[in-house]
This record gives structure tokens, C-alpha cells and sequence, in this order.
């Protein structure tokens, strides 16, 4: 046997002792997410994972390797969130709410978070049209844009353990509220008429709101759709005075307390 065909065996009989021993881990980290849920422990906990990459850098015999190490429980800690998630959300998470209340920035939280794929509903409208959601509604009014609007919803009827974001008027078709609600939790993120003033003072890309940015115009909004809201929420998330961090650990707790 040449030095070339020995180096392989020894990387075969390798793989195969890893293949063993990450099986075992994972088993580990289910019998953890379990024992954690049965106690009420925090599921995510980052100082956790900390005093992992300090245990395996002391493990090292050749500290040359340390970065190559780094990078490889990078990955091992984020499948393993993975497989956490699969077990706690085997749903979708939801989220909706009106125009500036932080959907986009929460579900790419929760997204990071939770290790699941992210998906916005108003993008993948953009994608299939080739126009933007305005020139849509300009061209072919509100029933054009729910009947897309479904068109994806339905698309995504299938996926489970993803994270969605939805456009703020959602909730004004039922057909698209009850479709979401087939293999998702839907969060509502409120908030008040004048946070969403403020976040959305410097924004034009919106035309139907153009004629009632003031807060007086999206209160009116706002309370126009206040019920259609709180019937189509599992959990409704404040968000006045929060930033995305926590409001993303709050929507986990929520959703792992149901």
C-alpha cells in the first residue's frame, strides 16, 4: 500500500468514527432540548455555545488547526439549533402586521436565531410578477394583488419549519388568512399609529400609503383593520420600545409556552 492509498484509509476509517460519534451528538442534543422543555429551561442559550468553542479549543493537540476547528463547530452548533428547531417548530412561524411594524427585521431575527429558512411573501410576489408590489396595485388594483398574493401563499401550502413574512394586508382576505393558518402560528408584531409613523417618515415605496402618512391617517388605518388582526393572530407581539432582538426571544418564548 502506497503512502497515498494508507492516507485515504486513514480518512475513511476517520469519516467513519465521526459519522458515529455526530450521531450520538444529536442524539444528546434531542435528549437536552428535551429535558429542557420538560424543566421550562431557556431552549437557546448563547453563553452555552461560548464555553463550547473554549472546551474544544483546549481539546486541541495541534493549535494549528484552531481556526479549521472554529469553523467546523460553527457549523455543528448551527445544525444543531437545526435540529432543535425541527422538533420545536415543525410549523411555520408567521408573521404579520401592518407597514412598518418590523416584519422583515424580525423574521430575518428569528431566521438567524432558530437556524430556519425565511421566506417574504411581498418578495416572492416582486419575483414571479417582475414588477413591484405598487406598480402592481396601480395596475391591476387590490384583487389583483390578493389573487398573487395567494398564488404564493399556496406555493408555500407544503413548507413547515420556516419562517414567513407576510405583506401588511394580509389579513384582508380570509381565503389567505386561513391558507397561512393550515402549518403556521401567526404572530401579530403591533404597533402603535405613531411608531409607525416615525419608521415610516422617509419612506416613499409605498404609494396607497402616500395620502395618509400622518399619524392621524394611519391610526384610522390601523383601526380599520384592528379586528382582522386580532381574529387571524395566535400571539400578538408589542412592539412600541422594543428592538428586534428581543422582540424575536419574546416571539420564541411565546411560542414554545403554547
Amino acid at each position: 500500500m502506497n503512502r497515498l492509498e494508507h492516507a485515504r484509509t486513514i480518512i475513511d476509517d476517520c469519516d467513519k468514527k465521526l459519522v458515529e460519534v455526530f450521531e450520538q451528538r444529536l442524539n444528546a442534543v434531542v435528549d437536552v432540548l428535551k429535558y429542557k422543555r420538560e424543566n421550562k429551561i431557556p431552549i437557546f442559550q448563547p453563553e452555552r455555545e461560548k464555553e463550547i468553542f473554549k472546551k474544544i479549543d483546549s481539546y486541541l493537540n495541534y493549535k494549528e488547526f484552531s481556526e479549521e476547528f472554529k469553523d467546523l463547530y460553527s457549523q455543528i452548533l448551527k445544525i444543531s439549533r437545526k435540529l432543535q428547531s425541527k422538533h420545536l417548530f415543525p410549523y411555520n412561524i408567521v408573521i404579520i402586521g401592518f407597514i412598518g411594524s418590523g416584519k422583515t427585521s424580525v423574521s430575518k431575527e428569528l431566521s438567524i436565531l432558530l437556524e430556519m429558512e425565511h421566506v417574504d411573501i411581498d418578495e416572492l410576489i416582486i419575483k414571479n410578477s417582475g414588477i413591484s408590489i405598487g406598480e402592481i396595485f396601480s395596475s391591476y388594483g387590490e384583487i389583483g394583488l390578493r389573487e398573487l398574493e395567494r398564488n404564493v401563499i399556496e406555493d408555500l401550502n407544503d413548507t413547515k419549519n420556516t419562517i414567513i413574512s407576510c405583506g401588511g394586508d394580509v389579513v384582508l382576505s380570509s381565503e389567505n388568512i386561513d391558507l397561512l393558518k393550515q402549518n403556521g402560528k401567526l404572530i401579530w408584531l403591533k404597533a402603535s399609529s405613531e411608531t409607525i409613523y416615525h419608521r415610516l417618515l422617509d419612506d416613499s415605496s409605498r404609494p396607497p400609503l402616500k395620502n395618509s402618512l400622518t399619524i392621524e391617517g394611519l391610526s384610522n388605518e390601523l383601526n380599520n383593520r384592528l379586528s382582522l388582526y386580532e381574529c387571524a393572530s395566535d400571539i400578538v407581539i408589542d412592539t412600541d420600545g422594543k428592538d428586534i432582538e428581543n422582540i424575536a426571544k419574546e416571539i420564541i418564548e411565546r411560542l414554545l409556552s403554547l
